[in-house]
């Protein structure tokens, strides 16, 4: 993936963790909060083709915790697993998938150093040819210095 997409898909995260927590002081005390659905739904920035979106909706499970100390410092948490139907592009094509699905994703954020990181996997059949079957894994990590340089950069795609 290049740097330049992850660089605003690690952006794009870091304005919806700020996004949580715009206006609020650190915390008296620790403060957590979980939010549960069985609603799944969201994108990841990867294609079977490369950079791009992934778009998947669906029922399961869907779990989130937010957890912020007095000095400010917070980790955000979420993990999704379910039936889903997903639209993905590979050689060219854009397909719908039906399957399984399961990701997590976290965020941890202090005044030296944020660290996002994901994994996703996907394993379904066409939705117009239930003969034709896919499998995708990605797993993704940003990490920013409290000079919000980024320090590590790493994405992997698998698709099958």
């Amino acid at each position: 993936m290049s740097k330049r997409l992850w660089s605003s898909v690690a952006a794009a995260g870091l304005l919806c963790v700020a996004a949580i927590f715009v206006g609020a002081t650190p915390a008296s005390a620790t403060t957590t909060q979980t939010v549960h659905s069985t609603q799944i739904s969201g994108d990841i920035p990867v294609t079977c083709d490369g950079p791009g979106d992934t778009a998947y909706a669906g029922t399961g499970n869907s779990v989130f915790h937010i957890t912020v100390n007095n000095a400010g410092d917070s980790w955000v948490t979420g993990t999704q697993e379910g039936t889903v139907t997903l639209q993905t592009t590979w050689g060219g094509v854009t397909g719908l998938w039906t399957g399984h699905m399961a990701t997590w994703f976290g965020d941890e954020s202090n005044n030296k150093n944020n660290v996002n990181h994901a994994t996703f996997d996907f394993h379904g059949t066409s939705t117009a040819d239930p003969t034709k079957s896919i499998s995708i894994h990605a797993a993704l990590q940003v990490t920013f210095n409290a000079n919000l340089v980024m320090t590590v950069n790493n994405a992997t795609i698998s698709c099958r």
